[in-house]
């Protein structure tokens, strides 16, 4: 008996968490309560800890060694693509611990944290604006922001991103790009409908642009 007690001693207590998925950061920071830096060491548990025995009810872990607390998300941060989050943590290498402005979020409740997109003007629904060239230079022809998915690239979904960013303009890009801004560049010109002939990384039945050429939509 001593001996099943002292192996039930080893393992470890269950986490009381939900995972609410990839979240994208703010400049400001998403998550404003506290924080615990620890590029060695860092947990989603070690995270955890910290956060509710300060009496935080969320919590994200970040670039691997960061972690964030507090009681409400601030305005702008919002679900991202799932493989946005990626990065190993150092602590777990078999866990994930958030990426680059990415916050792995966890929770007490069961119930995902209100999130409240970046301001924009009212709209409904989603206009296509034709295929479009990049700018040359390296400047982008909807230089707000960015995301990127390997696997989850769809129209509405790099529509619904850029809109939370606050912008109405989207474009997509070789397949698994998306690219938002307040206006197309007036560097960028239209080109051949043929240009734009990669299938989203999400949805092999729609088109995502092409080499240096975006799939351009604005919300209306």
């Amino acid at each position: 008996m001593q001996h099943i007690l002292a192996l039930v001693a080893l393992v470890p207590a269950v986490l009381a968490q939900t995972y609410y998925g990839c979240y994208t950061e703010i400049p400001a920071r998403a998550l404003t309560g506290s924080s615990l830096i620890d590029y060695e060491n860092m947990t989603i548990a070690v995270c955890e800890a910290h956060c509710t025995g300060l009496d935080f009810d969320i919590w994200g872990v970040e670039y691997g060694g960061e972690c964030y607390c507090g009681n409400a998300l601030a305005q702008g941060s919002f679900p991202a693509f799932v493989t946005d989050c990626a990065m190993p943590c150092p602590g777990d290498a078999a866990t994930v611990c958030g990426g680059p402005n990415r916050l792995s979020l966890y929770g007490a409740s069961e119930e995902a944290p209100v999130v409240t997109p970046q301001p924009h003007d009212p709209v409904s629904e989603t206009q296509y604006a034709g295929c479009w060239s990049e700018v040359e230079g390296g400047a982008r022809a909807l230089a707000g922001t960015s995301a990127f998915s390997l696997s989850a690239m769809t129209v509405p979904a790099c529509g619904d991103y850029c809109l939370n960013s606050g912008f109405l303009w989207f474009g997509l890009e070789y397949g698994a790009e998306c690219y938002c801004g307040e206006e197309l560049s007036v560097n960028s010109t239209s080109v051949a409908e043929a240009d734009c002939d990669m299938p989203c990384s999400g949805d092999a039945a729609t088109t995502c642009g092409g080499s240096n050429r975006l799939s351009v939509y604005q919300w209306v």
